[in-house]
């Protein structure tokens, strides 16, 4: 579990506002078990389990062999007066069981059952052929669950000395909380052009002040996720909820906008959907209705979100401050214009075709005369060693840089790229050219 963080319930609300689960019955004394997932760079993870006894337990009792939570190493388990996370526990009705969270450079979404292979080639079938093609439904297949299943294992004693023993049934949690995610507000926005919905998730500011211009980060989702629920490009990775981060927003107030395509938008073909003309229009109709810095609006994506920022700056070069480009790429004959823009392309070394086209469109932009900084990173540093040596490429003070990630692979890139401060840091000093 990240140091930094403090996970606390409260602030989500409070247990009553968490999602609510359907499962099965609880053990008796056991009135509610929360579980607290935050958005690591592959995906959503649980980090804590909070179960809610009818009377205030021992901490004396619990130890991190008391419970055992399915799939996953338990670090910590401790009583508390209140449900959310603590350095020390005390006595009280609240058992929290922390878990090891970390991510997984060589994380792949769930395996196909064989339905979703059915569907897959329906799809292809329906397409005239296998492939992803802009304009089509994936599924939205991938998943990160946001649930637990527990077991205790050991006996535990209440204040009063009662015990309450151990048991072969699987607790399954009743109520989700998912950290920074949950700030943000899941809204629908029609297209002008096809009178087709596109939903989007937004979050503002906690002191929001409509006197206030606010930059705005726009972030697009990859493939993955393309016709899954509205939340689910808040979860598959933290594209979206890095810049909500509190630490992030305390650095660089925000507002970030995360829309879920009901399609794919962009392929290899270089074809693009009328989506993204439909997500211009969003971004202008929101310039309408909050107070947004127009010369500070940022787009970031991965694969099909990355492809899809950097069509959109081709459509409008005036729209965009800045962009951090991770794992995509675009026609190398078509991005010469994208000289004049302010970009940051991460790539992992082993994502051949991204590393490969984003080479060939950085060769033409020196060859148009533009300087682009270009460094390697080993993907494995810590954030706080990839933030200086972010640091160390925004110091040659050129406006077009270029990182390779070592090894690595296409989804890997985007479990690293995002949430380092010092490139966060390089976004919003951009302003439009």
């Amino acid at each position: 579990m990240n140091g930094k963080m403090i996970f606390t319930l409260l602030a989500a609300g409070s247990l009553a506002s968490a999602h609510a689960r359907c499962g099965a019955a609880l053990p008796e004394h056991v009135e509610s078990v929360t579980a607290v997932s935050r958005v690591l760079g592959d995906g959503r993870k649980v980090a804590a389990v909070v179960l809610e006894y009818d009377e205030p337990v021992s901490g004396e009792s619990l130890s991190a062999d008391s419970y055992r939570v399915e799939g996953r190493e338990v670090t910590r388990v401790y009583a508390n007066t209140a449900p959310e996370t603590a350095a020390t526990g005390a006595d009280g009705r609240y058992v929290v069981v922390e878990m090891k969270t970390e991510v997984d450079l060589n994380a792949q979404p769930r395996q196909p059952t064989e339905a979703d292979l059915e569907k897959k080639r329906e799809r292809d079938r329906m397409q005239g052929g296998p492939g992803l093609r802009a304009g089509w439904s994936t599924g939205g297949d991938d998943e990160y669950p946001g649930d637990a299943v527990v077991y205790q294992t050991a006996d535990i004693r209440t204040v009063q000395g009662r015990t309450y023993a151990a048991g072969d049934a699987p607790i399954e949690t009743t109520e989700e909380i998912c950290l920074v995610a949950d700030d943000f507000r899941q809204e629908e926005f029609v297209s002008p052009y096809t009178g087709q919905v596109l939903p989007y998730n937004i979050y503002l500011p906690e002191d929001y002040d409509p006197a206030e211009q606010y930059p705005l980060v726009l972030f697009i989702h990859d493939a993955g996720v393309a016709s899954g629920p509205v939340t689910q490009t808040l979860y598959q990775g933290n594209g979206a909820t890095s810049w909500a981060e509190p630490e992030a927003q305390a650095r660089h107030k925000c507002i970030v906008v995360a829309p879920e395509y009901p399609v794919i938008t962009v392929d290899d073909d270089w074809n693009y959907s009328h989506h993204l003309d439909a997500t211009i229009a969003l971004l202008k109709d929101l310039q309408s209705r909050y107070s947004i810095d127009p010369d500070r609006i940022y787009t970031t994506g991965q694969s099909m979100g990355c492809m899809s920022s950097i069509v959109m700056m081709l459509k409008e070069p005036d729209l965009f401050a800045g962009a951090l480009l991770v794992a995509g790429k675009w026609n190398p004959e078509l991005m010469g214009p994208l000289a004049e823009q302010n970009i940051w392309i991460i790539s992992c070394e082993g994502d051949a075709s991204s590393n490969t086209l984003q080479g060939e469109a950085v060769a033409k932009w020196r060859e148009q005369g533009a300087g682009v900084t270009e460094a390697t990173w080993e993907m494995t540093l810590s954030p706080e060693e990839l933030s200086a040596e972010a640091d160390r490429m925004r110091a040659e003070g050129n406006h077009l840089l270029f990182t390779h990630l070592t090894g690595g692979n296409h989804r890997a890139t985007w479990f690293v790229a995002y949430g380092i401060e010092g490139v966060q840091d390089w976004l919003f000093e951009q302003r439009k050219r």
